[in-house]
């Protein structure tokens, strides 16, 4: 229910029929647009949709957003969606009961019904009251003149902004008290008020006024796009005011309607508010359009009409909101009972020709041409089922009765031979030598000439098939269309078949054309594709995302180069460019389709392939459905070339939802994250497309097609911006992106520090785990090498405890032997021989026991170990030993001491069993580069030929000691001649000798227990 304010009843109800297009003129800008054609789109919203019931005011922001005032708030809406809000950018509503509404630049403008306007400017609001000098009553209209002067009208009267301060027009200033519902703003800064004694007017930039008209009772006034104003008195009368003159002309409407409401739009048309809907009218006040209740308007009273930058025309009602705009197909009124089976056939005089077949069998109903000028004839053509039009520009139809040829304005007739009588004719085409290919159901082909008939042109094999579609091309070649991919030539008198193995993948092929652009080239459509045939291969055309191009019942190429289609959902255009990258072998190409959205009704017929398309001699396409005949100018399609201004509506995480203001900084542990954006799109907003990325994640653009979201998982902290573009119906992008930035916090967890600290403690967690690993290597080699030293110390205690005992008890056995036998008996000496054998032996054996016990003997490291060595050999030898270490003492490789102290043993026997020296020095070099070993003896030396050879014949001591070098990546030389003793030296670089912090390295002690 409306507020009555504070007037009477009769001027409430007379308030809220008579509503005003204001907008028609500030709101879309300096566009001109020409009048209404007949084919108009019309959409209604209604409060299931989202819409508003009863929007008192309608305005269009700078990203060309509609904006509905109504009594439960403010309502937005961007040609998808309508959004009621209850404040903007954060800045609450004053109040929820909107009345009047004015976008300036960036701003807008709200007056509300209990008094007060709020002005909201990118994220800001300015809030006037009565303090500012406004009362607090309803605001009706606001408006702005050309020079930026603000004016409100308000129950209280007139108002204007001057500075900060609303200024009311007081009496003296030559406006009368009272209320004041409407105004005007002229082009000449001038302001026209309407009141019960008269209309008012002000003078130019002032706000002084003087009464221009008596009586009238004037209660709306129009402004006109030439200048004049349209003025409705409370009595429904109609005048036009002529502002540069005075001068008042009665206006009367031819039908005799009685309006509710009377407005102008933009485009200079008047439409009426009649107690069914709204009327629009022609240019002489006729009926040109209608739209009624509740089918095709959402209500029966007009609140509000309003103009936007695109050219389309909204009315709001008690019901919802209305779209009127132009489509870009143009469709025909029909007589009655014409509404299927239609067809269109253009010829070479400038006529359409429109045909009428019925499967019903009632041709009662005769086809109509449309000539060049305009006019409609009248045809003696019934049951229309087959046309062409012949090389010469004349036309041919065909019926199951009749053929029908119209040349040079007349027509001729000739019936169907009796065997073909009855059976329609399917398909028609004329050759280049005057013969007419006629297909008939069921009776296959026939050549009509000169009034004779001939089956299958006297080809047998085409006689007694019918085809689907006929094709006559420039070449003289006549063309054969089957169902299933099938298709024939005749050239000459030979007849060449085509199917699927030549590549054709169409269906059943409905129609033809012959391309002149290329040698016998052909584009061949069916019900399942289109095809191209380049001469020797067919090849399925395909859209740029690669799925078969739709086939349908009409094609023509046109004399612009352009290849259109006409299929069950409307037209296809395919531009003549594109068509040339198809001759060149491309498949896929880019197209443009022309469906319910721009006024398409209907289909084609699937089955029989009437003449679904055609061009006129004008350029013009003409096409047929089931129900409606229209035409487009392909060189004149009305285009958008507005770019949408896209703009990021919301951002959303899992707990909260956040304004898209730059400098957001959304929470801690935030992974998740949904962006709501939207471009309006007023005409067609079901072809609009977007584009979106987030900077700081991905550089490229993500098509998003029609959605409006886009959802974001697994983010990190860090700084983004979100950015959208969108593309209007006619692909026309966003110049500026709507962006917005923000930043997600990082939590300590997600910090560099809580990185660096981890990645420390990892570090430290692998070298605890290397040290364990390392400690536990050694402890089982350790254990390895106590259990050898062990076996060896049970092999040396049997050897020395039973053994050896036994070779000396033996001994002693054959020393008492020997002294029982004569001291001049032979075998003294045999025995004395066997004991000296037995010495050696027992010597052997003992040094054997001596290198198992060894490693029981040494404690310390290396030089312990060497130290205890020499000082246990050397006695039983009768030589001195000494040692001596250079440098500080390093831990060795574990390998490396080992292997060294084995080098050093075998020359130590060697220098005491066999060189007699009776002195043997061991000298350890620990150098920062290098570690050294040196066993040097001033016995007999090594005889020359061992030198030589590098061993002693069946001895591998020395071997064995240059083998070890090598093994630890060391050098060994002996240095030796005969009488002047031997030097072995062991030489190996520091990074293979020394042991590195950490590493694995045992010391000889570790293996004694």
């Amino acid at each position: 229910m409306f507020p009555l304010r504070s007037i009477s009843t009769a001027c409430a109800v007379r308030w809220l029929v008579f509503v005003v297009l204001w907008s028609g003129v500030t709101g879309a800008g300096a566009a001109s647009y020409p009048y209404w054609h007949t084919s108009m789109v019309h959409t209604a919203w209604t409060k299931q949709d989202g819409a508003p019931t009863a929007a008192f005011d309608m305005a269009q922001d700078h990203r060309d957003m509609l904006w509905f005032a109504a009594g439960d708030g403010l309502h937005r809406f961007d040609g998808v969606h309508f959004e009621r809000l209850t404040a903007i950018d954060g800045n609450k509503l004053r109040s929820s009961n909107t009345n009047a509404l004015l976008v300036v630049g960036t701003a807008l403008w709200v007056g509300y019904n209990f008094g007060g306007v709020s002005v909201f400017d990118q994220g800001r609001v300015r809030h006037y009251d009565a303090s500012d000098g406004l009362p607090e009553r309803s605001v009706y209209r606001l408006a702005r003149t050309a020079k930026g002067v603000v004016w409100l009208s308000a129950s209280t009267g007139l108002y204007w902004l001057e500075g900060q301060r609303w200024r009311h027009v007081e009496p003296e200033d030559g406006l009368p008290a009272g209320d004041f519902h409407y105004f005007t703003v002229l082009p000449d800064q001038t302001v026209l008020a309407y009141h019960p004694d008269g209309m008012y007017r002000s003078t130019p930039g002032g706000h002084r006024f003087r009464r221009v008209l008596a009586g009238k009772d004037i209660e709306i006034g129009h402004l006109r796009p030439d200048g004049d104003v349209l003025l409705v008195s409370t009595e429904h009368k109609l005048y036009r005011y002529a502002p540069a003159t005075g001068a008042l002309t009665p206006l009367h409407l031819p039908d005799g309607d009685q309006p509710f409401g009377v407005f102008l739009d933009q485009r200079g048309a008047m439409w009426i508010n009649t107690d069914a809907g709204v009327k629009l009218l022609t240019p002489d006040l006729r009926t040109q359009r209608a739209f009624y209740a509740p089918n095709n308007l959402s209500g029966k009273l007009i609140y509000n009409a309003f103009d936007d930058r695109e050219g389309n025309l909204w009315f709001t009602t008690e019901n919802g909101v209305d779209r009127v705009r132009e489509s870009r197909l143009t469709t025909i009124a029909l007589p009655p009972r014409m509404f299927s089976g239609l067809s269109v056939q253009a010829d070479g005089d400038g006529a359409v020709w429109v045909g009428n077949f019925q499967s019903t069998g009632n041709y009662e109903q005769r086809s109509f041409g449309l000539l060049a000028d305009g006019t409609r004839q009248a045809t003696p053509l019934l049951g229309v089922t087959a046309t062409t039009r012949a090389p010469d520009g004349s036309a041919w139809f065909a019926s199951g009765l009749t053929l029908w040829h119209r040349a040079a304005g007349r027509w001729q007739s000739w019936p169907l031979p009796p065997d073909l009588r009855g059976h329609d004719v399917q398909a028609l085409a004329m050759d280049a030598s005057g013969r007419l290919w006629v297909s008939v159901m069921r009776k296959g082909v026939h050549v009509f000439r000169d009034g004779q008939w001939q089956p299958g042109g006297g080809i047998a094999a085409l006689a007694t098939r019918t085809s689907v579609s006929l094709l006559a091309d420039a070449r003289g070649r006549v063309w054969f269309g089957y169902p299933g991919n099938r298709l024939a030539v005749l050239d000459g008198a030979t007849v060449r078949e085509y199917g699927p193995g030549d590549g054709l993948e169409v269906g059943n092929i409905t129609v033809m054309v012959a391309d002149p652009g290329s040698s016998g080239g052909l584009w061949v459509c069916g019900d399942q594709g289109v095809g191209w045939f380049d001469g020797r291969r067919f090849a399925a055309l395909q859209g740029e995302d690669g799925t078969a191009l739709g086939g349908g019942s009409g094609m023509a190429l046109t004399r612009g180069g352009e290849l259109w289609l006409h299929g069950a959902d409307g037209l296809t255009r395919v531009a003549a460019a594109d068509l040339a990258r198809v001759r060149s072998g491309a498949l896929r190409l880019p197209v443009e389709r022309f469906n319910h959205l721009d006024g398409h009704e209907g289909k084609p017929a699937p089955l029989r392939p009437l003449s679904a398309l055609t061009e006129a001699a004008d350029g013009r396409l003409w096409y047929a459905t089931s129900g409606s005949v229209g035409w487009i100018d392909p060189a004149h399609i009305v285009r958008n070339r507005r770019p949408p201004a896209a703009q990021v509506l919301a951002l959303r995480t899992d707990r909260e939802q956040y304004r898209p203001v730059s400098g957001q900084v959304l929470p801690r542990r935030t992974r998740n994250l949904e962006v709501d954006f939207t471009a309006a799109g007023l005409s067609v907003p079901e072809r609009i497309r977007f584009r979106f990325r987030l900077r700081g994640l991905e550089q490229d653009w993500r098509d998003a097609g029609a959605r409006r979201q886009a959802f974001y998982t697994s983010l990190g902290p860090g700084d983004y911006r979100f950015e959208v573009i969108a593309a209007n119906e006619d692909g026309v992008w966003s110049t500026v992106p709507g962006a917005v930035a923000f930043r997600i916090e990082a939590a300590f967890v997600q910090t560099i520090w809580f990185k660096l600290l981890c990645g420390a403690a990892a570090i430290v967690l692998l070298l605890l785990c290397y040290w364990w690993r390392l400690a536990l290597v050694t402890r089982r080699i350790s254990e390895r090498l106590r259990e050898r030293l062990g076996e060896r110390q049970r092999i040396a205690r049997t050897l020395h405890d039973n053994f050896l005992q036994s070779v000396e008890a033996l001994m002693l056995q054959f020393d008492r032997i020997k002294h029982g036998l004569a001291p001049d008996d032979l075998a003294r000496a045999s025995i004395d021989r066997s004991l000296d054998t037995a010495e050696e032996v027992l010597n052997e054996g003992r040094a054997q026991v001596l290198e198992l016990r060894i490693g029981h003997e040494l404690s310390g490291d290396l030089d312990t170990a060497l130290s205890q060595l020499g000082h246990s050999l050397a006695p039983r030898h009768d030589a001195q030993f000494c040692l001596t270490v250079q440098g500080t003492a390093r831990p060795l490789r574990t390998a490396v001491a080992a292997e060294a102290y084995a080098i050093a043993r075998e020359a130590l026997l060697n220098a005491c069993r066999h060189a007699h020296s009776a002195t043997v020095t061991v000298d350890l070099h620990y150098a920062p580069r290098h570690f050294a070993l040196k066993v040097g003896d001033r016995g007999r030396g090594l005889p020359a030929e061992v030198s030589a050879q590098g061993h002693r014949p069946g001895h591998w001591g020395l071997t064995g000691m240059r083998e070890r070098a090598s093994d630890v990546g060391g050098t060994l030389h002996v240095d030796s001649a005969p009488g002047s003793g031997t030097r072995v030296t062991l030489r190996v670089a520091a990074r293979r000798a020394y042991a590195r912090s950490g590493s694995l390295s045992i010391s000889l002690s570790s293996v004694t227990g």
